[in-house]
């Protein structure tokens, strides 16, 4: 089921859930004999349709594309979101283990009541929309709220009907879902992100250091450091910034023969090549573009929904396990950034390399290179930490295919295995132009190690 779909009339939908009335009552005869607490009174998730969860991540996706969210944020949404609706239906699964105790801060969560029936895809439903909205501090367009909305008031029309809930359920699935929002989003206003692009910063001087990052690159404008104190927020799993840290960028250097240079001078020779140049392009995922590079995995992650016929407790693990790692290795990666304070290709590029080939004096990355420094490569940990949370879920060499940027002319791209997808989502960063090898290839490393982190300590069963 797609998202477009909501934009049809209030009356199709109606008619819609009354044709499920007609095929779901005849299946409604459940036998309550016997009940023992909330779990066996009430629907188990497995139960429900996969679409709740898949169409909710879908709207993050467009949502973020619609407000041109950087990569930072938007790792924030999908993780918050994905959270969201996993405490929704934790209860629902046999066994079932909460993030309660697990994700760094989140305590004293609402427990239902073992005596009364709920209906989990009524949860999900109430709870995953204001802790979403919530994530974007009430910056969200008109449009999106109102997309929002409708996505949550069809899902609640949907599960009324196919599950014939009664007007005591549904207040007991509302009743809890309102105290499972409220308490997520004060845990979620307690992780340091409020205010810190108002942090004052002063960047360290390239006089001190020639391979310091410019933030000139030869338009008139130098750009300022995007979100210098992003790595001072609270991580969800990994126990701090530093868990996976790489050693350093390579050593500066004006030597043709030396590898700083031989590396520079790679991003500077693929610039040249259109097949390289595509595939920056295609992994790019620029703010309004895509929903950012954060999501280009969680894009991926709603097309297997379909292709690996997921059930919804595979589909909750999975975008947890995805979105929470994206998150911390962002956060792990921003530390690193302005630890070394790298300068970008582009700089190298047009004050050395354009000493032995002119035409570089200048030259602008094929993809616009982006306000922050160059170590390591945020879109290189983010495909580490997917590639490996995705591999440790569904398996090694699966073959999926990727259509989320057929809108922009890519078509749909097949890959052999996650980890295919990952490596040459790191190479983009070369051939975009954006990224030196060392960035990319230590980024990816970094991104893996804390998936592997993240995949080894979350527990989704008691």
């Amino acid at each position: 089921m797609k998202i477009k779909t909501y934009s049809l009339s209030r009356a199709y939908h109606l008619a819609l859930v009354l044709v499920l009335l007609m095929v779901t009552s005849c299946n409604n005869n459940d036998d309550d004999n016997d009940i023992s607490d909330s779990r066996d009174l009430s629907k188990p998730t497995r139960e429900f349709d996969v679409s709740l969860a898949q169409n909710w991540m879908e709207e993050a996706y467009n949502t973020i594309k619609r407000e041109g969210l950087f990569a930072l944020d938007a790792s924030r949404v999908y993780s918050y979101t994905a959270i969201a609706m996993y405490e929704s239906m934790v209860h629902g699964i046999p066994n079932g283990r909460s993030l309660e105790g697990q994700l760094r801060g989140l305590a004293n969560l609402p427990k239902p009541d073992p005596n009364k029936q709920y209906d989990w895809g009524l949860v999900l439903c109430y709870v995953t929309p204001r802790v979403f909205t919530a994530t974007l501090n009430g910056s969200m367009s008109t449009e999106s709220r109102n997309r929002n909305r409708a996505l949550a008031e069809y899902q609640e029309q949907l599960i009324v009907v196919r599950n014939q809930v009664s007007p005591a359920v549904q207040t007991n699935s509302l009743e809890f879902g309102g105290r499972l929002a409220k308490a997520l989003i004060d845990w979620m206003n307690s992780d340091n992100r409020t205010g810190l692009e108002s942090i004052p910063y002063t960047p360290p001087s390239r006089n001190v250091r020639r391979d310091y990052w410019s933030g000139d690159y030869g338009h008139g404008v130098v750009n300022a450091p995007m979100m210098p104190f992003w790595w001072t927020q609270r991580t969800f799993v990994t126990p701090s910034h530093t868990l996976c840290e790489p050693e350093g960028p390579l050593n500066y250097s004006e030597n043709p023969s030396n590898l700083y240079y031989v590396e520079v001078k790679e991003v500077y020779d693929a610039s040249k090549d259109p097949a390289k140049v595509a595939i920056g392009h295609y992994w790019a995922n620029n703010p309004g573009e895509s929903g950012s590079p954060a999501g280009s995995w969680i894009g991926i992650a709603n097309q297997l929904v379909s292709q690996r016929n997921l059930d919804i407790v595979t589909v909750l693990q999975m975008y947890t396990l995805l979105s929470i790692s994206t998150r911390d290795g962002f956060i792990a990666s921003w530390f690193l950034k302005y630890k070394y304070y790298l300068q970008r290709p582009v700089t190298f590029i047009r004050e050395v390399i354009s000493n032995q080939e002119p035409a570089a004096t200048n030259w602008v990355s094929p993809v616009v290179t982006p306000p922050y420094p160059d170590y390591t490569s945020g879109t290189s940990v983010n495909a580490g930490s997917s590639s490996t949370i995705l591999t440790r879920l569904l398996g090694d060499n699966i073959a999926f295919t990727d259509a989320q940027h057929i809108d922009k002319g890519y078509g749909i791209r097949r890959f052999n295995s996650f980890r295919e997808a990952g490596i040459e989502a790191f190479h983009s960063r070369i051939y975009g132009g954006v990224h030196m090898r060392r960035a990319c290839v230590k980024g990816f490393e970094q991104g893996a190690c804390v998936a592997t982190h993240v995949y080894n300590n979350l527990k989704f069963y008691k």
